[in-house]
């Protein structure tokens, strides 16, 4: 017998998700991940290296109107200020599901403006489920990061330890 929770259980157990409260860039986030934490960690570098203006951590609800299936809405995980002004949404994902097409697709049904782009921690091998669910976020994203080469590139640069809570 469930009993409606273990749905949460299997997440954190099977993609080890592990949620980070954390101060970065003076500002306190409650990420859903330790992927997510890693990329705030990145895009602040990006921030006080001057590459981009500003960024935050899910700041805004997009809503689909008239959409009688899930999604029905969707909240990004980061938008993202470039240095020319241009807002552009990003979307980490340590296991790209079918899930997160479906929103990408109504993002630009419902946002045909809204610039998204794809963060995975890794690029799937060819022929994998992986590899067609991302050449079909192609269609409707900028871009898809491949986060795994770019942290092993500032690896020396950003502290990516995951900070200790305080016992009471």
């Amino acid at each position: 017998m469930k009993m409606g929770f273990e749905s949460n259980k299997r997440i954190t157990k099977v993609y080890n998700n592990q949620r980070v409260t954390a101060t970065v860039g003076g500002k306190k986030c409650y990420f859903r991940s330790k992927f997510e934490y890693c990329w705030a960690l990145y895009i602040q570098f990006l921030k006080d290296s001057c590459q981009i203006v500003d960024w935050d951590y899910e700041p805004k609800v997009f809503y689909f109107p008239n959409e009688k299936t899930a999604p029905v809405q969707y909240r990004p995980d980061f938008k993202v200020i470039e240095n020319d002004g241009t807002e552009l949404w990003q979307e980490t994902k340590g296991h790209h599901d079918g899930k997160t097409n479906r929103k990408f697709q109504r993002m630009r049904k419902h946002y045909p403006d809204i610039v998204m782009e794809l963060v995975l921690q890794r690029v799937p091998r060819t022929g994998s489920k992986g590899a067609n669910r991302r050449r079909v976020a192609e269609k409707y994203c900028r871009r898809i990061i491949d986060a795994s080469a770019i942290f092993k590139q500032v690896k020396g640069l950003i502290n990516f330890d995951v900070p200790k809570l305080k016992e009471i």
